[in-house]
């Protein structure tokens, strides 16, 4: 549970656990009477933190988050360059520093204010933790001022050299201490050391390669796309040399359809690896879905020159993208030949299922995707396809139960929802679809196929002028996606515009040949089939001799 707001643009949670340790904290040196006025304290200063992080940030051209949490908080945002990176770290400990420079000023022009317990908070949180963040320990700011640094020195990623040192620092301050017979400071030191590495090590359970339910792999693969961005930075702070996090937080991103983010974080991961497959595909999708067709022809091509054998799945889907789904299925079915591991065949024979369905093969798609979930049973993924197919089919009450088995397996997933909100419209049910629809489309509110569903879903319960805000509020380069051609075939039909409605199925299914078989189905164009020249010209579409 956290408190969420904006402050200055910037995103902000505050967790019920930091409230809980600061009141404990508090209870060490304030009567229970001044614990509220600690507790606004501490948190406004350890924002004021967070907000010198976040300004630097935002400096160097990128879009941070806070969370208060703990003991402390946390500024996170995409990987900058390490010396950009020693600033932001920097930044937090410096306004501290500035705020309570200010009030030590303050009392020496007026001491009584001196002894006022608020003024000695103001004075210990933003002098005394500021100083003690600029300690090296992992974890904190100056952890990871050392950790750049000594990158810096060695040439290369070199944050486990930079924690040994660090360690080995603080534990000599905490000798001292000791020695010197300050407990006081000696405890607040220990405490610090032993948050940093509970933290740490929670850090490390969402690191990308972790076989953990909240790992950013996972949570993308559940469609949790926020909570997965999210996890992603906390790696990215933990781990800053790590790749891996930066590009599973742009994938997050892209698939929220907060395209221009997403390519910041692709452009910043090809500067470290520019032969990557899943990175180049990753921003040949942002800038096809942007409308940049040169530079997405661009990357597509150099994607295509890497090699075949440990970059088909990537290629296969690039291709897919731009509609060659024919190239892509003869890519994976080369793979296929090749493919040693289990795991790699079946992802494989999953996407070979995905193309014959793109190419309006429905029934052998049908076929293969049996052949998986009977040697495999249980994946929301290939219900999903299932769902699909039988959709298509106008097998509908089966393919209702295959949507609402795959959402019960990733209850959160948009593209499960706009999945069963296609099969309870397409089967009758537009009022029930609706919300599924609707869930879908604010997950991804750039996404022209969850905004198409959506319009179609009002055009069918007679809602136009809802409809028609849908398809105005798209951004420009949406509109030549074939489900948006298909959206506005329903709106014209809801219009009686019936030549211009079967001229946009035909420009929706030269690109995307599925939505021809759908909409010998779809009830939006029941009423082609009512006229015999209309029920031509959409089996003309469809592919279909009804």
């Amino acid at each position: 549970m956290a408190l969420r707001f904006k402050l200055l643009g910037v995103p902000i949670a505050i967790g019920a656990d930091f409230a809980i340790i600061m009141v404990v904290l508090g209870t060490f040196w304030r009567t229970p009477e001044q614990l509220p006025e600690w507790l606004a304290v501490v948190t406004g200063s350890v924002l004021l933190h967070e907000l010198g992080h976040a300004a630097v940030f935002d400096f160097f051209g990128v879009k941070p988050s806070i969370r208060l949490y703990g003991g402390g908080g946390m500024t996170t945002g995409l990987r900058v360059p390490p010396r950009q990176h020693i600033l932001v770290a920097a930044a937090g400990p410096a306004m501290g520093l500035a705020v309570g420079g200010m009030v030590a000023v303050a009392t020496l022009a007026a001491p009584r204010l001196a002894a006022e317990p608020i003024v000695q908070d103001l004075l210990w949180v933003n002098l005394g933790w500021s100083l003690i963040n600029l300690l090296p320990f992992p974890g904190v700011d100056g952890g990871a001022i050392l950790s750049e640094i000594t990158s810096i020195v060695l040439g290369r990623p070199a944050e486990q050299a930079g924690r040994a040192v660090g360690l080995v620092v603080v534990g000599a301050v905490f000798v001292g201490l000791v020695l010197a017979g300050l407990y006081d400071w000696a405890f607040i030191i220990g405490f610090v050391a032993v948050f940093s590495t509970i933290r740490m090590g929670a850090l490390s359970d969402v690191m990308v390669g972790k076989s953990t339910a909240n790992s950013p792999a996972n949570l993308i693969v559940e469609g949790r796309y926020q909570e997965a961005f999210n996890a992603a930075r906390l790696a990215m702070a933990d781990r800053p040399s790590d790749l891996g996090p930066i590009v599973l937080a742009a994938d997050a991103l892209r698939l929220m359809t907060r395209y221009a983010d997403a390519e910041w974080g692709y452009n910043q991961a090809l500067l470290r690896d520019p032969g990557s497959g899943h990175i180049l595909r990753g921003r040949h999708l942002v800038r096809l879905a942007m409308g940049r067709d040169a530079e997405a022809a661009a990357d597509l091509q150099a994607l295509l020159a890497l090699p075949r054998d440990t970059n088909a799945i990537f290629q296969a889907s690039a291709l897919a993208a731009v509609d060659r789904p024919a190239d892509s299925r003869r890519l994976v079915l080369e793979a296929l030949g090749s493919a040693q591991s289990l795991p790699v065949q079946r992802a494989l024979m999953n996407l070979d299922a995905v193309y014959l369905y793109l190419l309006g093969q429905e029934q052998e798609a049908l076929g293969r995707v049996d052949a998986l979930l009977h040697s495999q049973p249980g994946d929301p993924a290939v219900h999903e396809l299932r769902a699909l197919i039988l959709c298509d089919l106008g097998r509908f009450d089966e393919a209702l139960g295959e949507a609402r088995r795959a959402l019960a397996g990733a209850p959160k997933h948009p593209e499960f929802h706009q999945t069963l909100g296609l099969t309870e419209r397409m089967a009758g049910n537009a009022a029930a679809a609706l919300p599924h629809l609707v869930e879908s489309a604010v997950a991804r509110p750039n996404g022209a196929r969850p905004r198409g569903e959506l319009i179609i879903c009002y055009a069918q319960l007679g809602r136009v002028s809802e409809a028609n805000a849908a398809l105005e509020t798209l951004p420009g380069w949406a509109a030549r996606d074939p489900f948006v051609a298909y959206s506005r075939a329903a709106l014209a039909i809801s219009g009686g515009a019936v030549a211009a409605a079967v001229g946009l199925l035909k420009q929706a299914a030269t690109s995307r040949p599925e939505l021809g078989v759908r909409a010998g189905v779809d009830p939006v164009f029941r009423v082609l089939v009512a006229d015999p020249a209309r029920r031509a010209a959409l089996a003309a579409v469809s592919g279909t001799g009804t």
